[in-house]
């Protein structure tokens, strides 16, 4: 329903039926106490078993009905205590033990987030227990105290109570509004439809490159904000989701740098930990191989030097390559990622299971779109991508087959970076 018109009882008051089993508890303690002269037995009974109808009530109204409907829950509420102030009369008035109880409509109240509900309710309490102690001038120290002590408990439980179910309102409003973005834009995501086209010329190569990028923008979106939703949420596995916030956040950096090439941006280039790239790659692929049981079999040396590359581009070539083997490479098989030195170059390799490069795309190269999985909604792109990112860095990248079987993709950078442009005239 509507927000307007939602319930402010939202609070899951039946949860783990807990003010069930506190109600059975004391309707116990008022059958073994049958023999006291304080306790009016069996109407003590009957009204505890009229509470428990009226709780069972309330926690059933509450979530159900909308503003409009509120003031029924706040009837049943009234019922409640009505019913409670029966019990402490039957149970010895202000002698009685079972002035706790009033703790229970607190609680509801204070869970309904409605400042007008919690005042009410513990005036109405107080002034029970007021009530039932005896006249103000006839009041000793020690019973003036145990009806400050009793009126504190119900304060503070009130305060307490009411400032941590706004706390948890607001958050999970902030959820809410979170889940209703994310289902947006998966929605958006849903209904757009990429027009890719074989035979491109470059410019249109472009162009097209410029609007899958783009395109990127709502995925990663949802992810962030589904991501960001679970992290808040009560037992979930914080590993994993700080592992999808630390994909997303990465892929959002690479996507920037790639709309910034688009827009004709040069790259970054800087001395940086080439093995580091390789690792972090390695870490956002790891989900994708572990459920498909693909194991990767990475070789890079610790002592590897530091290269002038773009790190957030070299990042996107590992994760590209080791991604696309993993898609071909059938379950319980193995990957292999193999970077080494060779005099002042970088090698890397990438090596999968699969059933290789078809013989047409080894004799051309890599080309824009040129897929093999056009079924599973490849588009080409990444290969496509590695190479023009190789290609910028002053490197090549090639593409074979091994001699068992299973696509193999090699490049080499040179540590010193790009070559500088010719001067100008």
């Amino acid at each position: 329903m509507p927000d307007r018109d939602r319930s402010p009882y939202t609070g899951n008051f039946a949860k783990g039926g807990y003010e069930t089993v506190f109600l059975v508890f004391m309707l116990a303690i008022a059958f073994f106490m049958r023999g006291n002269p304080l306790v009016v037995y069996p109407d003590i009974l009957h009204l505890f078993l009229l509470l428990m109808v009226s709780n069972l009530l309330f926690n059933w109204f509450a979530p159900r009905l909308g503003r409009r409907e509120a003031w029924l829950v706040e009837l049943v509420l009234l019922l409640n205590m009505l019913i409670i102030t029966g019990i402490v009369r039957y149970s010895g008035g202000g002698e009685s033990y079972f002035w706790v109880l009033y703790l229970l409509p607190l609680f509801a109240a204070a869970l309904a987030v409605k400042l007008f509900d919690v005042v009410s309710s513990l005036l109405f309490c107080s002034l029970a227990v007021i009530y039932f102690s005896r006249p103000l001038q006839a009041w000793d120290i020690t019973e003036a105290f145990g009806v400050t002590v009793k009126l504190s408990i119900f304060i503070l439980s009130a305060a307490v109570l009411y400032r941590t179910a706004l706390s948890k309102r607001r958050a999970d409003e902030n959820l809410t509004v979170k889940k209703m973005e994310a289902e947006r834009l998966a929605g958006e995501l849903a209904d757009s439809r990429t027009s890719l086209v074989m035979d491109a010329s470059a410019a249109e190569v472009g162009r097209l490159i410029s609007g899958v990028l783009h395109d990127l923008g709502n995925p990663l979106a949802v992810i962030l904000l589904s991501a960001e939703v679970m992290s808040q949420e009560e037992e979930r596995d914080q590993a994993n989701v700080a592992r999808i916030l630390r994909a997303a956040r990465y892929a959002r950096a690479m996507l920037s740098n790639a709309m910034g090439i688009v827009r004709g941006r040069e790259y970054v280039f800087e001395k940086a930990d080439f093995r580091d790239a390789a690792l972090k790659a390695l870490a956002l692929v790891d989900f994708q191989a572990r459920r498909k049981r693909v194991a990767i079999n990475p070789s890079i040396p610790e002592d590897l030097p530091p290269a002038v590359v773009s790190k957030v581009h070299i990042e996107r070539v590992f994760v590209n390559l080791l991604s696309n083997a993993l898609s071909f490479s059938p379950e319980d098989s193995h990957v292999a990622l193999r970077v080494e030195l060779d005099g002042g170059r970088i090698i890397s390799l990438v090596e999968d299971s699969g059933p290789g490069f078809p013989a047409e795309m080894t004799r051309k190269g890599v080309r824009a779109f040129a897929t093999t999985r056009k079924e599973q909604g490849g588009t080409g792109l990444g290969l496509f991508v590695a190479d023009e990112i190789i290609r910028r860095h002053g490197g090549e990248l090639v593409i074979s087959n091994a001699p068992a079987g299973g696509g193999r993709v090699l490049f080499e950078i040179p540590l010193s970076g790009p070559p500088a442009p010719p001067a100008k005239d």
